[in-house]
């Protein structure tokens, strides 16, 4: 199987040069979509940005009730850092409770 990446550009240039060959530059809505569903069948993994997977919750939502055990879709931190923040945020609404991550 093999891997493939949908992300922004520098992080797709990055995994280019590590040499993956399907990569596309895809940020969100449609863009992001057409780049999901075009992979070809032998793609076991698809790399993401955590940035542009939150921008394309719904999208991936919808392809990952399909039903399908692959590709596995992995959510990477970009240049940026990660979304931490967003995951305290995600804890506090299902809990009730406000965490410090970094207390973990």
């Amino acid at each position: 199987m093999k891997v493939a990446v949908i992300a922004d550009e520098d992080t797709v240039t990055g995994f280019k040069l590590a040499g993956v060959k399907e990569a596309s530059v895809a940020k969100e809505g449609e863009e992001f979509e057409d780049a999901l569903y075009e992979l070809s069948d032998d793609i076991g993994i698809v790399i993401t940005t955590e940035r542009i997977a939150e921008q394309n919750r719904e999208e991936l939502k919808r392809f990952r009730d399909r039903g399908d055990v692959f590709p596995i879709i992995v959510e990477i931190p970009d240049k940026h850092g990660s979304t931490q923040s967003q995951l305290q945020e995600m804890v506090k609404k299902a809990v009730g409770v406000e965490i410090d991550l970094e207390d973990i």
